[in-house]
């Protein structure tokens, strides 16, 4: 299955999303960031997809050949060579695209940053997602609001989780190692848990008989139940752990960081 014709028409609809949901956090923001700047780090975002890929295939390739060895399942594998790599590269955008520059100057900016740089990141994912498993305009528009939920809320998440750690990193640079950790272990975990849901969920949505319009479910029999669940789980999960990012985007908003020489 592929994305030709009339259907690669509406294939840029998949990073629409993206763009909602990096216009919603930035306006969140009490002191607002240039939108330079803030096109900057998602584009840089975008950018850092095909390295992390190339990274993603090596990683795993190395895990499969020694995986009966190491006692690695393909579950473990997903946390180490997929959730890692790419919390990891977004955190590598930001340290090196945003933190080194007068425009980040506050703690929220590490918020604000490392969510722009997993939008970007998602806006490219998605794109691709669509080129490839995708074969009607109806099933990019289905797939476009599936993911647009799902796996941009979970980049979402994830990422902002981190920021808020990188942040409190800088604050107290005596603890700087420590709060830098917790953050890209959580986000990679968070990451890996919600990365593994979904992914069981596209499984189910494609195997289902249930009938689905633009990715929602319009049958509800004991056939759907699963799918019903997932997505109400993913949902709940999701939406918990954003309103726990805006909780620490808030509390963010008036604090400074320390004088750095």
């Amino acid at each position: 299955m592929s994305c030709t014709g009339t259907c690669l028409l509406f294939a840029p609809m998949a990073v629409v999303p993206s763009i909602i949901w990096l216009l919603f956090f930035v306006l969140q923001k009490k002191h607002r960031e240039k939108t330079k700047d803030i096109v900057k780090v998602f584009l840089w975002g975008i950018s850092i997809a095909l390295p992390v890929v190339i990274l993603e295939d090596w990683s795993i390739g190395i895990f499969a050949e020694f995986a009966a060895n190491l006692f690695i399942t393909p579950f473990l594998m997903g946390f180490v060579a997929v959730s890692f790599i790419e919390e990891f590269a977004k955190y590598v955008v930001v340290r090196t695209k945003a933190m080194p520059y007068a425009f980040f100057d506050e703690p929220q900016d590490a918020i604000i940053y490392m969510i722009t740089a997993a939008l970007g990141f998602a806006g490219i994912e998605n794109f691709v997602y669509v080129l490839v498993n995708t074969s009607t305009p109806d099933m990019v528009i289905g797939m476009t609001i599936l993911r647009g939920v799902s796996a941009n809320f979970l980049h979402v998440v994830a990422s902002g989780f981190l920021g808020y750690f990188l942040a409190l990193s800088i604050e107290h640079p005596r603890e700087k190692r420590r709060f830098l950790y917790t953050g890209i272990i959580g986000a990679t975990l968070l990451h890996g848990v919600f990365n593994n849901f979904i992914m069981e969920l596209s499984d189910l949505i494609s195997e289902s008989s249930c009938s689905y319009v633009f990715g929602l479910v319009l049958e509800a029999g004991t056939k759907c139940t699963e799918e019903i669940f997932g997505i109400a789980l993913i949902g709940t999960l999701l939406t918990i752990s954003g309103i726990i990012i805006l909780i620490g985007l808030y509390k963010l908003a008036h604090a400074r960081f320390p004088r750095r020489g």
